[in-house]
């Protein structure tokens, strides 16, 4: 039995170092900056048909690659803010394959409860409403380092006019 403890041992010690030392040569990388963290960028919004369940939204993010190597992104989380109020938030494993030195747009599906909808509206009733303050943040996870534990936020932030609104809602109205 002493024997078979001898053995195990090392054996659990060596795959601990393993694990331990080689998802930190990713991290490594990313701190010494030989791979960058892809750029995110606001790039449109698309407003869906209302439902019973809430508004769905879709938020286009363009995904940038400065890197000499593909990244894969193995999903992400985020959270919609409307004057100030979160009003949803979400996640996905959806995965988002970055091609070196390329772009891709990822879009967010995010679907804004009535009840949070309900919350905003009064302000938007008023005879000259004010722009619409918007804010959506979140990450996105390098599958590449740590298996998708590593996470690079983004932060878009904005205003929509009641006319740019009514614009986009046009298509529901008729």
């Amino acid at each position: 039995m002493q024997t078979w403890f001898r053995l195990i041992v090392p054996a659990l010690g060596l795959g601990l170092v393993i694990l331990v030392v080689l998802p930190a040569c990713g991290i490594r990388q990313l701190t010494e900056g030989e791979i960058e963290p892809p750029k995110v960028q606001f790039q449109g919004l698309t407003v869906g048909r209302p439902t019973s369940q809430g508004w769905p939204l879709g938020v286009n993010l363009l995904l940038t690659n400065p890197n000499a190597r593909a990244l894969n992104l193995k999903g992400y989380d985020y959270e919609l803010w409307l004057e100030g109020r979160s009003v949803a938030r979400g996640a996905s494993d959806e995965a988002v394959d970055l091609p070196a030195g390329g772009q891709a747009v990822a879009q967010v599906p995010i679907l804004v409860k009535m009840p949070a909808l309900m919350e905003v509206l009064p302000g938007l009733l008023r005879p000259e409403p004010p722009p619409l303050n918007y804010r959506v943040a979140g990450g996105f996870r390098l599958g590449s380092l740590l298996g998708g534990l590593v996470r690079v936020p983004f932060n878009v932030q904005g205003k929509v006019t009641p006319k740019q609104g009514l614009n986009m809602l046009r298509p529901y109205l008729r």
